[in-house]
């Protein structure tokens, strides 16, 4: 038996039944003339009533037949009691102030016990539409509930032509079934037959009911109506409970923002009364943690080599980024969570259902032990430049959203200008410089070669004429090739030589440049580089510039160089401090000698055995071998006068 509902046209021909005298058999022409219509579409209707089972009949004679309905038996009149009772019980239960898991857990038993079926189940339709998961259930093995799940797309599945034909589906025998195979999950339950309705509306479904039996049954339509009835409650206490929920939500939320408001005031004060960076980043997570909006806050910043984010400030929590990684690398999926894409971005992220959000997958666990449940990641931003993010973390679902979200974002706009004017403060009135961290993208691509592997290490950059320099560094064996590669692609690169290997596969290498656009640029501004190298394909780099250097140029012409740039940290910090001895020697030295003894420094000229002679050292600097002797006699005699009397 195939029931998926009781049509109009056959209800009215059952009603025929029920009228006084109900019992006494009617010929097809009786029930016809009382109906109106055609003694062949009677006929058929009444032969689809007794396929139900509703209309008992009989033939009489060679062609004749008479139709009937037996009064209802009294066990059958009995389950119908019953399931009215239930269905009224449920429905008293849902109304009371429970919660909806128990709901759901007394229809499945209410079911099961009523019909007497094996199995009943209520599946959660995903967001996404694609999947149900059997939230909760009786009789099936330990573990299925809450976590298996079942197509909503696939032809195979009863729970997909469920939402399909928005009726009622009832399967006598899953065996023999042509509509679908039936999924997994019953076929390993042995199931054979079931009804399954959907919860809520066609449009808008919140999921399906389904009971299952592993024996063939025929269920009758006060059975599905039944099944329908609990659907119905079910979908009422579901849509009232959300309802609730978004009710506290909102609460919570216009709670949140009063209070975030009142802390961004007294944050703002306190933030103007500090001097140092630190201090500032410091009184904006403790008041942040302190505050009843949030369970904590820290603030990070990249490392530009690792491209990874380090913590420079946290509250309410300690140590919490160890044994974690956050990338800024686009191409690692740990820079999906909102930390990462507010660095990539610049703008302000947040996951509003962590343990729900698949960005958030790397670190599940991680917030399972912290409690949270939302979070947000706030770019701390002036003039274009990002000194971090500030993280904070709520313990409400949808928790960080609308006006508080605009709020806390302008938080992040304070504090960056904020640390801007400590900074610039900081270089007035101390030998401050900017330093720039660059990431320069996989240098491999940029120069067409395959094997990205190995390290190069930039040592020194040496001007040797006007607009000439010399570059020294230090290559494993197994990035030999991007030094060949350079030469071939960048036009400002003249010529490269790579000395004798060593025993653990380095060598040190000599390049010569001419106008080199970075190196140029630095020059211009007064500054210089502070390291630079390529590890494993991935290029990077960092700068340093006086106070009054021209950072955006130096900033614009990295990036045209290197167009996968990215400037990861733009900081004030303190220069070196240099010894007064080592000031006195750059002072006696001339420009030619300083760059002689550099080069000849950086060569191996002073090693022993010497890997060069003063003759390849004079060729590197463009001058006559007598020349490089005379400016090198000279600059050793300025660096002795200097040194000796201060060791007596």
């Amino acid at each position: 038996m195939n029931f998926q509902g009781v049509s109009a046209q056959l209800q009215e021909t059952l009603a025929v039944f029920d009228r006084p005298g109900a019992g006494t058999p009617l010929t097809t022409s009786e029930v016809a003339s009382e109906l109106s219509v055609s003694r062949r579409s009677t006929y058929e209707r009444l032969t689809r009533l007794s396929e139900r089972e509703l209309l008992k009949t009989k033939k009489v004679g060679a062609k004749g037949r008479i139709w009937w309905r037996d009064s209802e038996p009294t066990a059958d009149l009995e389950r119908r009691v019953r399931q009215q009772e239930v269905v009224a019980e449920l429905g008293q239960y849902a109304l009371a102030d429970h919660d909806i898991e128990s709901v759901l857990q007394l229809a499945c038993e209410g079911v099961t016990e009523t019909l007497g079926t094996d199995y009943c189940k209520v599946l959660d339709l995903a967001e996404d539409g694609e999947s149900l998961l059997l939230r909760t259930g009786v009789g099936w093995r330990d573990g299925i509930a809450g976590s298996a799940t079942v197509s909503a797309t696939d032809d195979d599945s009863q729970a997909a032509h469920t939402l399909a034909t928005d009726e009622p589906i009832v399967v006598d025998d899953l065996q023999t079934e042509r509509r679908f195979s039936g999924p997994d999950l019953l076929r390993s339950h042995d199931v054979t037959s079931g009804i399954s309705v959907i919860i809520g509306t066609a449009e808008e479904p919140w999921g399906i009911l389904g009971t299952h039996d592993t024996e063939r049954r025929s269920f009758g339509a006060y059975d599905v109506n039944f099944i329908q009835s609990v659907a119905n409650i079910l979908a009422s206490a579901i849509t009232r409970r959300e309802g609730e929920v978004e009710l506290v939500s909102q609460r919570k939320q216009l709670a949140a923002l009063t209070n975030l408001q009142s802390v961004v005031r007294v944050t703002t004060d306190a933030v103007i009364d500090q001097s140092t960076r630190s201090e500032i980043e410091s009184v904006v997570c403790e008041h942040l943690a302190a505050s009843d909006s949030y369970e904590f806050a820290w603030i990070g910043d990249v490392d530009h080599r690792s491209q990874t984010v380090r913590v420079r400030a946290e509250a309410g929590v300690d140590d919490y980024l160890d044994g974690t990684v956050i990338s800024v690398d686009p191409d690692d999926e740990r820079s999906d969570g909102p930390t990462g894409r507010a660095f990539l971005t610049g703008e302000t992220q947040t996951s509003d259902h962590i343990r729900t959000d698949p960005d958030y997958e790397p670190w599940r666990d991680h917030a399972d032990e912290y409690g949270y449940q939302s979070s947000a990641a706030i770019p701390i931003v002036h003039e274009g430049a990002v000194y971090g993010v500030l993280n904070v973390y709520a313990d409400r679902p949808a928790g960080i959203t609308g006006r508080e979200k605009t709020v806390i974002t302008q938080l992040g706009e304070i504090v960056g200008h904020a640390i801007a004017a400590a900074e610039r403060k900081r270089a007035l009135l101390s030998d401050t410089v900017t330093e720039l961290g660059f990431h320069l993208g996989d240098i491999g691509a940029l120069l067409g070669v395959d094997n990205g592997s190995g390290t190069v290490t930039v040592d020194d950059t040496i001007p040797v004429s006007d607009g000439e320099y010399l570059l020294y560094g230090t290559v494993t064996r197994d990035a030999a090739e991007l030094i060949t590669a350079v030469g071939d692609r960048l036009d400002h690169w003249t010529g490269a030589e790579i000395h004798d290997w060593d025993s653990e596969g380095r060598a040190s290498f000599e390049a010569r440049l001419r106008d080199p656009p970075v190196l140029t640029a630095l020059a211009n501004a007064g500054g210089g580089i502070v390291e630079a190298g390529v590890e494993d394909g991935r290029a990077h780099m960092t700068l340093q510039l006086p106070p009054g250097g021209d950072v955006r140029s130096v900033i614009e012409t990295v990036q045209t160089v290197y167009p996968g740039a990215e400037m990861l940290t733009r900081r004030q910090t303190t220069r070196e401090r240099i010894q007064t001895t080592t000031l006195e020697i750059g002072a006696e030295l001339t420009d030619r000698q300083s760059a002689v003894l550099r080069a000849a420094y950086r060569a191996g000229f002073f090693e022993w055995p010497r890997p060069v002679s003063g003759e390849d050292v004079a060729h590197s600097l463009g001058i006559s071998p007598p020349t490089f002797h005379q400016h090198l006699r000279k600059a050793e005699k300025n660096v002795f006068d200097t040194l000796v009397p201060a060791l007596l």
